[in-house]
């Protein structure tokens, strides 16, 4: 496992153990978490600081976790000779990790490649002016040559993913059955209830972005065939570069019929909150609002050994469909683990693809 060090703006200090599973995700281990007051930039002093650990640290990455400016990043490389990712560098090795199709790997390396772009030119800036260092690896004095060749690579890349997209398309408008997107924040057990109501064993973990590649799977619901889709999980925050490039992804959820919406139930009361609004972000921004949503409120066998009772979470949603303008057709505790509400949950997706006439 590669050592880290964790560079961690101010406004992102409250998500500490989400980044460190994002990191754990991405294979690191992180030996030093520094604080930074800019989402941005980092100060003289704390880059001298940074300097000094890395010496003691002896670390293979820096994560920058933020979305620090290409002369920023050129900055801290220059100064600690070490590789620094930032924030949607470390999501995209983790996507890189989990990667199964080839859609995937595409939208993958067209993402990261997007995002390097910015990065290039201030190489082949610096480059001009002198200042480019030798340290950066091998070739990088032909890096005008190799900034046309990631040109050229985003360009093919982009054509490819708009033919699966367009076969996608072409697949929709045939189907028969009534689709149903599982979404919810990533590990909040979409994957588990996905294997449940469908009986497939597609792997389940902790980690975050097990699944990366949607997942179709046909079940019964009181003779009526339903078509049951797992999706990538939603992220806090989620860089536009990654949205963009995992469009074929979300244009699943766009274009389903029905939406369900899993929470971990067993977190704190701000935590799903938060989680939920960041969900209903996402959702807004790719088109899917106007869908009927069902709230699922996973993991409350957890919750019966706490001795909470889940009326006390269902009470957060009361105001959703004035606050948010949402279609909820439901909200309903279950458990993906032990089965508890599972028919309860298939019957309120009978009856909205009954009352939606999907």
């Amino acid at each position: 496992m590669k050592k880290a060090i964790l560079l961690v703006p101010r406004i992102y200090r409250g998500y500490i153990e989400e980044i460190l599973s994002l990191a754990t995700t991405a294979g690191l281990e992180i030996v030093h978490i520094m604080p930074l007051r800019s989402v941005s930039r980092i100060g003289r002093g704390k880059l001298e600081e940074l300097v000094y650990l890395v010496e003691e640290l002896k670390p293979d990455i820096i994560i920058f976790y933020g979305e620090p400016k290409p002369s920023e990043i050129y900055k801290i490389t220059r100064e600690t000779r070490v590789e620094l990712w930032d924030r949607t560098l470390l999501i995209l090795e983790i996507f890189r990790l989990h990667a199964g199709s080839r859609e995937a790997i595409m939208q993958i390396e067209m993402a990261r490649l997007q995002h390097l772009l910015p990065l290039i030119r201030e190489w082949i800036r610096r480059k001009r002016i002198g200042e480019l260092p030798g340290f950066m690896g091998p070739g990088i004095q032909d890096i005008e040559k190799y900034y046309r060749h990631v040109r050229r690579r985003i360009v093919k890349l982009r054509k490819e993913l708009r033919k699966v997209r367009e076969r996608r398309r072409t697949t929709r408008e045939k189907r028969r059955y009534p689709h149903v997107a599982i979404v919810g924040y990533a590990s909040a057990g979409k994957t588990s209830l996905f294997n449940l109501i469908t009986g497939e064993s597609k792997p389940v973990a902790e980690e975050f972005f097990t699944t990366l590649s949607p997942k179709h799977k046909a079940a019964l619901i009181d003779s009526q065939k339903v078509i049951f889709i797992d999706t990538v999980g939603f992220i806090r925050d989620i860089p536009p570069d990654i949205v963009e490039a995992f469009n074929a992804t979300l244009e699943e959820t766009v274009n389903s019929d029905i939406i369900i919406f899993v929470l971990d139930a067993s977190e704190s009361k701000e935590s799903i909150q938060e989680k939920f609004e960041a969900g209903i972000n996402v959702l807004a921004k790719i088109g899917a609002l106007h869908h009927p949503i069902i709230i699922a409120l996973n993991k409350i066998d957890l919750l019966k050994k706490k001795n909470i009772e889940p009326s006390q979470i269902t009470t957060l949603f009361k105001s959703a469909h004035k606050d948010w303008g949402l279609n909820i057709v439901g909200l309903i505790p279950i458990s993906a683990k032990t089965g508890e509400n599972i028919p309860l949950l298939l019957e309120t997706i009978r009856k909205a693809i009954k009352q939606n006439k999907v």
